[in-house]
């Protein structure tokens, strides 16, 4: 108990305040009021969807913008982008984006998702042999170019999206895969640190070069790095172990492995830093620690203390990263996102001093950074706490 900043009633009353500012400051943004559904860029679309869902906006606003990017943005190989977006969107993150309106559209059952020139381009970038998800694949569906590695947010972001499509084969293989990772590192992890990428035979990257640490290390002390590797993990592997209990009948002997690999995970970040809390991309431990949260109060499973530990990681998360950060105008700042662990831009401070956040509101011209805008940041930031809501309400419902 002395561990908690805050009365896990008192938290979820903001949250849920901060779930009804996000809603509004969204819907205010979409065209032709703002960006969204207006710019020839699906960054201001495919996270904007989650979050309204999440907080609870109207289903029909979100099929309109689902209906609008398969207008605008769907090209006739089956992926999603516009020819004008630099390739930090449209390469680097071809699949992530369709794969996070997807498993919307999955829940509010838009067609988008399985239209088969969509769900077959998609099933191309899954890694049979191995259960990842590579995150580019060229542009020919009839010749795919494999990458040298594959990671936790691609193959993670496929396996929400084969649960929500009830796709148990990929969604297990993508387990399986996620928890390869969490395997591989267990000797790193014992001295402080993950690595983050893999190779397609199932080798992990550790050979870091100048430059290279904000995108293949994550350790318990650095203020600025990639968090929701093990985020966006966790929160798979939990709701994946439910699906599995739930809804495809395995017993819980096959199951089970999946949840304990999220539990090792959470043990790791709850020896994080305080001050790695205050960086917007922790944002999907949230996400990972909510989940965990409500599978083990609503399934009976854990110790108190480890229920304990989950709520806490939670709360850091809700109460650093998510409210403190947002802004009076209800969403969040936009972020510069480093491609290059030593450039400047990798020390901006996203944490508001009276209402304001010293950061530059537009892109940064040859910066080696993506421009993240204030309605992506705002719509995963909405999405990832909707589940530190559910979790903390199942808590104290218990």
């Amino acid at each position: 108990m002395t561990w908690r900043i805050t009365d896990p009633a008192h938290l979820l009353g903001a949250i849920r305040v901060s779930l009804a500012q996000g809603a509004a400051f969204l819907t205010g943004r979409v065209a032709p009021y703002g960006p969204i559904a207006r710019e020839q860029n699906v960054s201001y679309v495919y996270k904007a969807t989650w979050g309204m869902y999440a907080s609870g906006v109207d289903h029909a606003l979100i099929a309109r913008l689902l209906d609008w990017t398969e207008r605008e943005a769907l090209r006739p190989n089956g992926d999603f982008y516009f020819p004008s977006e630099p390739p930090e969107y449209k390469d680097l993150q071809r699949v992530y984006r369709p794969m996070t309106f997807g498993k919307v559209a999955a829940w509010i059952g838009h067609p988008i998702i399985r239209k088969p020139v969509v769900l077959d381009r998609i099933l191309q970038y899954w890694h049979k042999p191995s259960g990842g998800c590579f995150h580019y694949i060229g542009d020919d569906p009839k010749r795919v170019e494999e990458q040298p590695t594959l990671g936790t947010l691609n193959t993670s972001f496929f396996g929400h999206l084969m649960v929500a499509l009830d796709m148990r084969e990929q969604a297990v293989s993508a387990g399986d895969w996620m928890r390869h990772w969490v395997e591989l590192n267990r000797p790193h992890a014992a001295e402080g640190r993950l690595y983050s990428q893999v190779t397609p035979d199932g080798r992990l990257v550790t050979d870091v070069g100048p430059g290279e640490r904000i995108g293949k290390v994550v350790d318990r002390y650095h203020p600025q790095q990639e968090g929701w590797q093990l985020g966006t993990t966790m929160a798979y592997l939990v709701v994946l172990y439910e699906a599995m209990r739930t809804r495809w009948n395995y017993d819980e002997k096959r199951a089970r492995p999946y949840l304990d690999a999220a539990i090792e995970l959470l043990d790791f970040e709850s020896t994080a830093a305080l001050d790695t809390y205050l960086w917007p991309s922790k944002c999907k431990v949230a996400w990972g620690a909510g989940e965990l949260l409500r599978v083990l109060v609503g399934h009976g499973l854990g110790s108190e203390e480890l229920i304990e530990t989950a709520y806490r990681v939670a709360e850091r998360v809700a109460v650093f990263t998510f409210l403190d950060n947002q802004l009076p105008t209800g969403g969040w700042a936009p972020m510069h996102y480093p491609l290059d662990s030593d450039i400047p831009e990798v020390h901006f401070s996203y944490k508001p001093l009276k209402g304001t956040v010293h950061v530059p509101p537009e892109p940064i011209p040859g910066s080696k950074t993506i421009f993240l805008p204030a309605e992506e940041i705002t719509g995963e930031f909405l999405g990832e706490m909707k589940s530190v809501e559910q979790g903390v309400a199942a808590w104290l419902a218990k």
